[in-house]
Formats: structure tokens, C-alpha cells, sequence
């Protein structure tokens, strides 16, 4: 088995953290350093995943801090947490407690309301501007440090995004191939596992497929967001690439990721870092383990991004449109509904970057640093199911090669369509009947049954006129206009004509302000 630290704890109280949340056998390593108490949990051997003296959270192991990697140094005086260049393992802390966490719910002692975080948590739909909706709960920064000894500080690296050089230099497309190609081949020969890879017949994945080199490793799964999931674009085009490179590959069928029980241990991992989602990983990977054990994922994590998937960036001229960089898919609460309006932090963040994003390239780094917090679970999840997580979509040397492709060819993604050509991967040409239709998540949960809110409670928070219209409307049956409209709103021109009228998806608004209101609800409730 590989070694690998998941997760960590540092705190002055002796404690017994729960983290084991799907029973697959997490082991913790308590540590005495001075007066603090610190807890180490993944699997294989925590002590065997140190490098130069300090504990990593890479895998393969590394102490690079322009990958995916979180570094824990133990000193004589003090204790140093380092994150990586996009922050892509969020670290929450408690200034007044000196705690110190991946799981934010650690990290709640008073539960003391910010308001502009609260604020901002419910416009973005997860916590930004290293604040989260709790006063004493901060996060850690992209590119950051943290020293924890007679007090907590914070240190600000120089970030290399903003280095002259960063945008300097054009790439050529079959270089960023060939340097993704040697990432790959390179972890390919460390590890000691399967090859896991969630092919969704989308551009990333595919990429993946043919990055890999000894392509008998790969044990690959798909689930489809079709009502019918056999006939989903997404299964029936991963089918075909398994297919051309006799991949070991199954369809996954999802069928009730919003129960209770996975809506409950989501809030253990994540509490009020981010709304209630994500529930559907937690099904797939519960059935990939029954086809297959011993796995390492290879992710597509935030590919499309860097790789030109959203064409031009909407402007960002104040900081009112900072909105505009999270890419959220307004998975929020309606701002007309919040009872808190400021905007200081957002005012600020404005203020630091505005100088450097005129750029769609930069816009693209920053938008996967502030959706970090949302995205993360991808990369983070399944480690708590034993499958380490790996991907070259977070190497920072690879990122800056592929930003850099000539922007005529990398804006909706010229450069991949042609390289599929090239090889054979163009699966889009192919003649294959499947369906577009991304109606799963609605399907499974109009046949769902929701917690209610507590309005008493979160009326103090949110427009309570609002908070009994979404207990109504998620309490009873979906009608038949509801689905039609959502079924309609799928087909070209019946969207937009339906977004015109303002004709939407009431049951569906209703369960994505839930998913928001009642993660800090649960919080409260701690």
C-alpha cells in the first residue's frame, strides 16, 4: 500500500478526531511537540511520508510547493504549515484558539456569525477572501505560511503568477503534450497501484487516457447525468475511448447520492467551507471499490480552465464583478434574500489583483484559487476512501506551458480538438448517438426527501419569507410543468428562450439555496 497524509489537526487540547468517515481504516499519528497537540491521519505508514525532515501531503511524495503538496515542518519553537501555489489543499485556523486544521468544523469554538463572510459565503456558494462565515475561522491563502508557536502568524509568499516572466515566453502544442507526457510517465513509475481514472469522454480525461503510457494499469468508471445514464453523452463517449485503447472500463450507476447519510458526512468533511454537494463522488467511488481495490487516481481537476474551455473571461472592471471569476454556475443563495450587504474584503481583493488580470491567462489562475475551496473535494474525497489523488492540471510548471499556448488556438480549445484529430481521440466525429441532457442530478433528487430548515434560526440571517417558501416547495411534489421546464430548458433555444421569460426551475433554485443555508445552519447546530 502507499503512504500518504491526508489530513492534519494542531491543537493545545488533547483530542480524539473523528475522521475515518467511510470505516476503510485511517490511522492516526498523535505528536506532543512543545504545547500542542498534532494528528496526522491517512493510510500506509505517516511516518514514511517525510522528506528533507518535514511531513508531506504530495503524493508521490515530494517537497515541491508548485504542485498539489502541503508541507509540515516540526522545529524546536515553533511549527511551519506551508501550502502550495494555488492552495489546492485548503487549511483552515483559529487565531484566538491556535487551531489549526484541514477540516474547518475542528476549528469552531465561538460561533460567532461574520457577516461579511457569511455574506460572501452565500453569494459565492463557499468561503472566500480567506474568510469564512465564523469570525474566529480564517483560511490559509494561496502561497502561504503559517508558523504556530508563543502566536500564530501568517506569511505572504511572493506569488509566481505575477513574476514578469510568467507570460513571457509562447508554447509551442506539442511541447505542453510532451511535458504532460514525461508528468505522467514520471508518477507512473512511482506508484504501485492501479491507475484510477474517471473517464467522462470529455476533453481532460481523454487527454489522460493517451498521457498514460502502460494503459494495461488503468481501471477507468463512468457515471452519466442523463435520466437514462446508458444513453448519457459522457458514458457513451468514455465507452468508445475504452474501447480504442482496450481500457478496462465500466459504467457506474448513480441512484440516491442526496441521503441523509451522505449529506451528513459531507458536513463532517467540509462543514461551512462550502454548500452541501458533492454527494454524488461519495456514491461512485462506494461502487468503483466494489469493482476494484489498490487504486490511484489520475484527475482532470480544473484542466478545462487553464486549457481555454471558457473562451473570453466577462470583465472585471470593480469589485462588484469578482463574481465573475468563481465560475460558481449561481450555486448560491439569490443576493436579493441576503440581510448583510458589505463588501470591505471583496473590496480588497479587488485592490491586490486588479493590476494583474487583464490577462484571460492570469484570470484563469485566480479563478482556480478562488474556486479552490469548492473544487477541492475532488482531489480530497477520495483520499478518505484510500485512493491517493494525482494529476498534472496542478504542476505549476505545466499550467504555465499550457496558459501560454497562443490565445487564437487556446480560447475554446482549437489546440485539443486538432491534437484528438491527430491521434484518434476525435470521438465528437465519430457518428455516436448519446444524449446531452444533464437532468440526473434533478431526477435523483425530486425523488429525495430534505431536512427542513430551521427558520427561526436562520431568519436572522436570511429572508424569512424566503426560507418557508423553500421548506414548502422542496417538502412537496415535483409537478409536471417543473419537469417539463427542466427537461425543456435543455435544448438549444428552449433555454434561452425559457431564461428570457425568467421562466426557471423553481424546485431546483429551492435545493441549491438548502445546500447553502443549511451548511451554516448545521454549523450553528455544532
Amino acid at each position: 500500500m502507499q503512504n500518504k497524509i491526508i489530513g492534519f489537526l494542531i491543537t493545545f487540547q488533547k483530542s480524539n478526531p473523528e475522521i475515518d468517515f467511510f470505516q476503510v481504516g485511517l490511522k492516526i499519528k498523535e505528536i506532543k511537540w512543545n504545547n500542542f497537540y498534532i494528528y496526522l491521519w491517512g493510510f500506509g505508514e505517516i511516518e514514511k511520508c517525510k522528506i528533507k525532515n518535514k511531513y508531506s501531503l504530495s503524493f508521490p511524495l515530494h517537497d515541491n510547493l508548485l504542485d498539489r503538496n502541503l508541507l509540515i515542518s516540526l522545529e524546536e519553537k515553533k511549527i511551519t504549515i506551508e501550502n502550495d501555489w494555488l492552495g489546492a489543499i485548503p487549511v483552515f485556523y483559529n487565531f484566538k484558539e491556535k487551531i489549526i486544521s484541514t477540516i474547518p468544523n475542528f476549528c469552531l469554538v465561538d460561533k460567532s456569525i461574520h457577516p461579511e463572510g457569511l455574506n460572501n459565503f452565500f453569494e459565492f456558494g463557499f468561503s472566500v477572501f480567506e474568510q469564512t462565515p465564523f469570525r474566529d475561522v480564517q483560511f490559509m491563502r494561496y502561497y502561504s505560511k503559517i508558523t504556530l508557536g508563543n502566536e500564530l502568524k501568517i506569511v505572504y509568499k511572493k506569488d509566481p503568477v505575477l513574476e514578469n516572466d510568467f507570460l513571457s515566453q509562447e508554447s509551442k502544442e506539442e511541447e505542453v503534450i510532451e511535458k504532460m507526457k514525461k508528468y505522467v510517465e514520471e508518477q507512473e513509475q512511482q506508484i504501485d497501484n492501479n491507475i484510477f481514472l474517471p473517464l467522462s469522454g470529455g476533453y481532460d480525461s481523454r487527454l489522460l487516457a493517451y498521457l498514460v503510457k502502460d494503459k494495461s494499469r488503468i481501471k477507468s468508471f463512468t457515471y452519466g447525468i442523463n435520466a437514462n445514464q446508458s444513453k448519457s453523452e459522457e458514458v457513451v463517449r468514455a465507452k468508445k475511448i475504452a474501447e480504442i485503447y482496450n481500457i478496462d472500463w465500466k459504467q457506474i450507476k448513480l441512484e440516491n447520492y442526496f441521503k441523509k447519510d451522505y449529506i451528513n458526512k459531507w458536513f463532517k468533511f467540509y462543514g461551512f467551507s462550502t454548500h452541501l454537494h458533492g454527494m454524488d463522488l461519495f456514491e461512485f467511488l462506494e461502487k468503483v471499490l466494489k469493482y476494484s481495490k489498490s487504486l490511484s487516481l489520475l484527475s482532470g481537476i480544473h484542466g478545462g480552465l487553464y486549457t481555454g474551455q471558457v473562451g473570453k473571461y466577462k470583465e472585471v472592471k470593480n469589485y462588484k464583478d469578482i463574481i465573475n471569476l468563481s465560475f460558481n454556475h449561481n450555486l448560491c443563495v439569490n443576493e436579493d434574500y441576503l440581510l448583510e450587504t458589505s463588501s470591505n474584503m471583496k473590496k480588497n481583493f479587488f485592490k491586490e489583483i486588479i493590476d494583474f488580470i487583464e490577462n484571460d491567462k492570469i484570470k484563469s489562475i485566480f479563478t482556480v484559487r478562488i474556486k479552490g475551496m469548492l473544487i477541492s473535494y475532488l482531489t480530497t474525497v477520495p483520499e478518505y476512501f484510500k485512493i491517493p489523488v494525482w494529476t498534472p492540471f496542478l504542476s505549476f510548471d505545466i499550467i504555465k506551458s499550457i496558459v501560454n499556448i497562443p490565445e487564437h488556438r487556446r480560447n475554446n480549445r482549437i489546440w485539443k480538438r486538432d491534437f484528438f484529430k491527430k491521434v484518434g481521440l476525435n470521438v465528437e466525429d465519430m457518428g455516436l448517438k448519446s444524449s446531452k441532457f444533464n437532468v440526473q442530478s434533478f431526477e435523483i433528487a425530486r425523488k429525495s426527501t430534505f431536512e427542513p430548515i430551521d427558520v427561526p434560526l436562520m431568519k436572522k440571517y436570511i429572508n424569512e419569507k424566503r426560507l418557508v417558501e423553500i421548506n414548502e416547495i422542496l417538502s412537496k411534489k415535483v409537478s409536471i410543468i417543473t419537469i417539463w421546464v427542466e427537461y425543456l430548458s435543455q435544448i438549444r433555444g428552449f433555454g434561452r428562450l425559457l431564461r428570457a421569460l425568467k421562466i426557471n426551475n423553481k424546485f431546483l433554485r429551492a435545493l441549491t439555496e438548502w445546500q447553502n443555508i443549511k451548511a451554516i445552519e448545521k454549523s450553528l447546530k455544532l
